[in-house]
């Protein structure tokens, strides 16, 4: 659906991500899209863009005023304000906007403290219902809710948070496109030229994100003069995203001695000098000469994802021995957890949230018996 902007009523895109205001609560836990709640955003009613927002609202006071409470379209641009203050992504708050512009429409424009759980269980029923709205399109919607009332219990505007006990629905697990082993054989089989070569392998053997690889610098990359086969690269920055994940990654022989070769022509400021977009053609190119046919087209997110199964299938491998060794589930559990804990620090994800971020990959990753990963 494309981008519409003017008043409220009018929706962004659906996969727009969720804004990660809100904190997990035990009654109902934050989701995650592209991480968990960031730390950066908790916030108490001392912090000095908290009470500069509650001061436009009430005027001197930060407490609840004594009558007259602002209306939902007056306190929800101060919300915007204070989320552009912290630094919130624009995306995140164009879509916050919208969310809270639905509510609106539901509910009409009353005061922020007449607004009950029964209001916002009924707006959610709406959304899903009359809207058509889908699991991710709601749970984002509902943490911008849960964001907006956060902030309006701790400017004062009232006593508590009535989306504390909205319910996120389940999220349906997506499963991702990937390579198997044969065709990411062929895949790098049809490569022609050492620059896209360097590109489709960073891609397959590290799991990088596109913009982490675009910014990538040769300062970056160590290769052991001694054994030219081992290395690592250190991912320090990323062109695109406010999110980074500082990680350092062992490169495989065939990618450290490709990257090796790169090097010694003498790249400059930039490991690859090409654009995240130049990045999109080398891997549909090369997809679409090595005969390789899937549902979507292959892109740098599908070989990112390739990498990720990849390294679950070994962990699943090394669970099953520990289970014909006897280990017990408690055991077992364990080892689970720590293998899915080192994927996401591989990936750059955040681990320990309410949604499992390796889930995915591990019901990808279990349709091969182990010993064949």
């Amino acid at each position: 659906m494309p981008r519409r902007t003017g008043s409220f009523d009018q929706e962004e895109p659906e996969q727009l991500a969720l804004p990660l205001w809100d904190q997990p609560t035990a009654a109902s836990p934050a989701p995650r899209d592209t991480g968990v709640p960031d730390p950066d955003l908790r916030f108490t009613a001392a912090d000095p863009s908290i009470a500069a927002s509650a001061g436009a609202l009430t005027g001197e006071r930060t407490g609840p005023p004594a009558s007259g409470m602002p209306s939902l379209s007056r306190v929800i641009p101060a919300f915007l304000d204070f989320a552009a203050v912290i630094d919130r992504a624009p995306h995140t708050l164009r879509s916050a906007r919208v969310d809270l512009g639905l509510l609106v429409q539901f509910l009409g424009d009353r005061p922020v403290d007449a607004v009950t759980l029964e209001d916002l269980r009924r707006f959610t029923l709406w959304l899903r219902r009359d809207r058509g709205n889908d699991v991710r399109s709601l749970r984002r919607k509902i943490a911008s809710v849960k964001a907006f009332f956060g902030y309006a219990r701790q400017v004062g505007l009232r006593p508590d948070n009535p989306a504390d006990r909205l319910i996120y629905p389940s999220p349906d697990p997506h499963l991702p496109e990937i390579l198997e082993d044969d065709e990411a054989a062929r895949l790098v089989a049809a490569v022609d030229r050492p620059l896209w070569r360097a590109v489709i392998l960073t891609l397959l053997d590290t799991g990088l994100k596109r913009d982490e690889v675009v910014a990538l610098h040769p300062g970056d990359i160590y290769i052991d003069p001694a054994l030219p086969d081992r290395g690592y690269l250190a991912v320090r920055a990323t062109s695109e995203s406010r999110r980074l994940r500082a990680r350092t990654l062992l490169l495989t022989p065939r990618l450290a001695r490709v990257l090796a070769e790169h090097l010694a022509t003498g790249a400059g400021s930039r490991l690859f000098p090409i654009s995240a977009r130049m990045i999109n053609v080398i891997v549909e190119t090369t997809a679409r000469r090595a005969g390789i046919r899937k549902r979507g087209t292959v892109t740098p997110q599908m070989l990112r994802d390739t990498f990720a199964v990849r390294q679950v299938r070994q962990r699943i491998a090394e669970e099953e021995r520990r289970r014909h060794q006897g280990a017990t589930e408690y055991e077992l559990a364990l080892l689970r957890a720590r293998h899915d804990l080192e994927v996401c620090e591989l990936l750059g994800l955040t681990a320990g949230g309410p949604i499992d971020p390796i889930a995915r990959y591990r019901i990808l990753a279990a349709a091969l018996p182990p010993t064949l990963a």
